[in-house]
C-alpha cells in the first residue's frame, strides 16, 4: 500500500490530461476543475490534495554546492557550484502553482459533502503545503509576493512583494492549522501523507532557520513525544546501512517522504550518484567531508576551525594538528567512524563482486578511478549511501522505488540538541539528543565531565562544534541540508570560498599500487564563491521580466 498518494496524484494527472476525446482542458484546467466538473464529493477532493504532493521536490545533487562533494558527471554540474548565482538559473512558478492549488483547496472545500473528520484532514494538508511553500520560497529568495486566494499566474504578474518577515509568519499560521487538522497517524492504506509530525518538522526547521531555538526545541520536543517516531536501528545492532535501502521504507525514523514505485516512478538515486563497478557517478565526495568523520573513540582526526574547516598547505596536506591517537594515515579507513564506510565508497572496497579500484589512470584494465574517463571521480572516492546491494547498478541503477526522505527522526534530535545549547548552554538535554545520534552507530558520548577524554566538550561553543559536525556526517551527502546549514550558521563564506580537496595518494611503480593520504600527489579543486548577499538567491530573471513590480535581491544587480 505505500505507494497509495502517488497512485491517486498520478491518476489525478491522468484526469488532468484527458485531451484526446474532449475539450475538457480548454474549459477545466487542474487549477479549475470545480467549474467544469470537480469538487462534487471527498473522493474528488482527495484526488486534487493528493496532487499537491508533487510540490515536495528535492536535489540528488546539492551536495556539490557545499565542501562535501563534487560533480563527477561533468556537464551536470550547475552554476551554483562554481559560485555563480545567475537569475536566469532560478524559477518559482512551479511553486505558486501549487500555492494556488492550496488555496483553491481552502476556498472549495467548506462546499463539499463529506464528514468533518474528512474535511479537517483535507484543510490540513492544505494548509500544509500553502505553508510549507511560502517557507521554501523565503527561505530561497527574501522577500516574495503573497497570495492567499485562487488568483491567475497573470495575477500573480501584478503583485508586489511582501517582506519575508509578513510572509513567515503567515506560513508559520499555516504550518499551526496543519499541525491543529492533522493525525499523528494514518492508517497503511493512507500511507505517506502528511502528519501532525511531519507539519511540526517542518515548522521546527523553519524556526531553526531563522533563529528561533525555543519554537525549534518545542516542536522537536513534542515531536520526540508524541512517541510515534524513532532511530531507525536505535539498539545498534548493525543495520544503519540499510536505513537508505528500499526495505526500510515506512520505517519509524522516516517523517516526511517522496514516494516512489520503480519501474513506474524510479528516484535514479543509484544511477545520478554512483555506477561504482563502470567508475562514473555524480556524487564524488571530497577528502574535507572523509576527514570530518571522528574516530571510533570520538576523537576528530585533525585540529580544524569552528566551521570545520581543515588547514592544508599548497599540495593539499594537512597543516593542522593530528588530534586522533588511533587514526593512521596509511590505513585510514581503518578505526573510524562507521557511518564513514557507510557514505563513502573508496579504493578496495569490496561492493556488488569486484574490488572497485578507484587509483589514477595508469592504462591498467579494471580501473575505474580519476581520470579513466570523463565522468571519473575526481576525489579518489564515489558516493556510497544508497547503494542498495539488492539492486544491480549496471542492469539496474536507473530503476529504483525507494522514497527519498526529506525529514527523518535523526533531524529531530540534533535540531533540539542545538536549540536547547543555544537556549541553555551545555544542558543535559542537549548532550542526551546528540547522543542518541551517535549510540545508534556505536559512537562515544559526547560529554561535559572528563576533560581527558575526547568526547569533551566544556564550553557552549566547543559542544555546538561537536554538534555541527555531527550535522555533517549524519546527514552526509542528503540533498541541500548541509547548504542552507552553513546559511543559517554564518558559516558559508568561510567554506564556500577557499579550494576542496581529493584524496592525497603515492603510487608505486613497482608493485602498481597506490596507497592513500600518504605523500603529496594530490588534486586541488577549485571549490565554490560566497558573498554575504548569496544568503540568498536573485529573483527568478524570468519573473522580473513579467512583474515591474518586483525589486531584484541585493547584490544581483538592476533588472
Amino acid at each position: 500500500m505505500k505507494n497509495n498518494i502517488l497512485n491517486i496524484a498520478l491518476a489525478f494527472a491522468g484526469v488532468a490530461a484527458l485531451t484526446s476525446c474532449s475539450d475538457f482542458l480548454d474549459k477545466a484546467p487542474k487549477e479549475e476543475l470545480s467549474d467544469a466538473s470537480f469538487w462534487k464529493s471527498s473522493t474528488d477532493a482527495e484526488m486534487y490534495i493528493s496532487d499537491m504532493y508533487n510540490s515536495l521536490g528535492w536535489s540528488a545533487d546539492d551536495a556539490i554546492n557545499t565542501d562535501d562533494a563534487t560533480m563527477g558527471i561533468k556537464w551536470a554540474a550547475g552554476n551554483e557550484s562554481k559560485g555563480v548565482y545567475d537569475p536566469s538559473d532560478y524559477s518559482w512558478k512551479s511553486s505558486y502553482t501549487y500555492i494556488r492549488e492550496a488555496n483553491l483547496a481552502l476556498e472549495k472545500l467548506p462546499s463539499v459533502s463529506m464528514d468533518e473528520a474528512t474535511r479537517q484532514k483535507l484543510e490540513g494538508q492544505a494548509y500544509f503545503f500553502r505553508g510549507y511553500l511560502y517557507w521554501d520560497l523565503i527561505r530561497s529568495f527574501g522577500s516574495v509576493p503573497y497570495i492567499d486566494k485562487p488568483l491567475t499566474l497573470s495575477d500573480l504578474n501584478n503583485t508586489e512583494q511582501s517582506s519575508r518577515e509578513d510572509v513567515y509568519a503567515k506560513a508559520m499560521a499555516d504550518l499551526d492549522k496543519a499541525i491543529a487538522s492533522l493525525p499523528e497517524q494514518w492508517d497503511e492504506a493512507n500511507y505517506g501523507r502528511i502528519t501532525k509530525g511531519a507539519a511540526r518538522a517542518i515548522k521546527m526547521r523553519a524556526a531553526m532557520y531563522y533563529g528561533d531555538n525555543q519554537t525549534a526545541a518545542n516542536e522537536a520536543k513534542a515531536i520526540m513525544d508524541a512517541g510515534v517516531y524513532d532511530l531507525w536501528d536505535k539498539d545498534n545492532t548493525g543495520k544503519y546501512a540499510n536505513l537508505f535501502w528500499e526495505e526500510t521504507d515506512g520505517c519509524c525514523e522516516n517523517i516526511l517522504v517522496i514516494q516512489y514505485n520503480a519501474p513506474d516512478r524510479t528516484n535514479y538515486l543509484i544511477g545520478w550518484e554512483a555506477f561504482p563497478t563502470l567508475g562514473w557517478g555524480g556524487m564524488d565526495p571530497t577528502q574535507d567531508l572523509v576527514d570530518a568523520f571522528e574516530d571510533k573513540d570520538g576523537s576528530p582526526i585533525y585540529e580544524s576551525s569552528a566551521a570545520g574547516v581543515v588547514a592544508r598547505d599548497d599540495n593539499g596536506n594537512p597543516t593542522a594538528r593530528q588530534l586522533s591517537q588511533i587514526f593512521d594515515p596509511a590505513n585510514p579507513f581503518a578505526n573510524r567512524d562507521p557511518r564513514l564506510e557507510v557514505n563513502i565508497l573508496h579504493h578496495g572496497e569490496e561492493m556488488y563482486g569486484v574490488t572497485i579500484k578507484i587509483a589514477p589512470n595508469r592504462g591498467i584494465s579494471g580501473d575505474t578511478g580519476i581520470g579513466c574517463h570523463g565522468d571519473a571521480t575526481e576525489t579518489g572516492y564515489y558516493q556510497q549511501k544508497w547503494l542498495d546491494p539488492s539492486i544491480n547498478p549496471q542492469t539496474q541503477g536507473w530503476d529504483m522505488g525507494k522514497d527519498y526522505v526529506l525529514i527523518r527522526y535523526a533531524e529531530v534530535l540534533l535540531t533540539y540538541a542545538e536549540a536547547m545549547n543555544n537556549l541553555n548552554p551545555l544542558c543535559q538535554e542537549a548532550f542526551d539528543a546528540v547522543n542518541k545520534v551517535r549510540a545508534r552507530v556505536g559512537m562515544p558520548a559526547l560529554q561535559k565531565t572528563d576533560a581527558s577524554k575526547p568526547t569533551y566538550c566544556g564550553t557552549q561553543a566547543e559542544l555546538l562544534k561537536r554538534i555541527k559536525n555531527e550535522w555533517r556526517v549524519e546527514f552526509a551527502l542528503e540533498g541541500d541540508i548541509r547548504k542552507w546549514n552553513l546559511r543559517r550558521w554564518g558559516d558559508a563564506k568561510e567554506v564556500l570560498n577557499r579550494k576542496y580537496h581529493s584524496m592525497v595518494y603515492t603510487y608505486d611503480d613497482a608493485t602498481k599500487n597506490f596507497t592513500p593520504y600518504v605523500g603529496t600527489q594530490h588534486v586541488s579543486l577549485p571549490g565554490s564563491k560566497y558573498s554575504d548577499h548569496n544568503y540568498i538567491y536573485p529573483i527568478p530573471q524570468e519573473e522580473m521580466d513579467l512583474n515591474p513590480k518586483l525589486k531584484q535581491n541585493p547584490g544581483y544587480g538592476k533588472k
